[in-house]
């Protein structure tokens, strides 16, 4: 439970941050609208948190991808650009944003993802230990 909630609670706060500046900054979506996006995430983010964990460690189990900082960077990327884009996408058009705004949101949040990957990836860590939790699957 409590790998639960330390995947969860980091890919909520990282995610409202990172998600929250693309949309307004990049895309151009109101405060309103971004604002809505980030309240949608968070149930959904209550249910793909831990699977994301669980995809993120499965994929670092399966390439061996800890045993260099080049591999795991590598690792945590694909992993963040795989999972992440496709509910993005469903969560921004749920809350209105047009075709273009979704194009450009999405292609501005693959690059703010290949550049977030690692970043989360180590955020991710820090959590799991803050909540006492080791950075193995279990």
């Amino acid at each position: 439970m409590r790998r639960y909630f330390a995947d969860t609670v980091a890919q909520i706060v990282f995610s409202t941050i990172v998600g929250a500046f693309v949309e307004i900054v990049v895309a151009g979506l109101t405060p309103w609208q971004s604002m809505g996006v980030r309240l949608a995430a968070i149930p959904v983010i209550l249910f793909v948190g831990r699977p994301y964990g669980i995809y993120r460690d499965w994929l670092f189990a399966v390439t061996a991808g800890n045993s260099n900082q080049l591999k795991a960077a590598a690792v945590d990327t694909v992993a963040n650009i795989s999972f992440q884009i496709p509910i993005y996408c469903v969560l921004l058009a749920i809350n209105g944003a047009t075709i273009p705004q979704i194009v450009s949101a999405s292609g501005s949040i693959v690059v703010i993802s290949a550049l977030s990957g690692r970043p989360y990836g180590l955020y991710l860590v820090w959590c799991r230990k803050l909540f006492g939790v080791s950075d193995t699957p279990s």
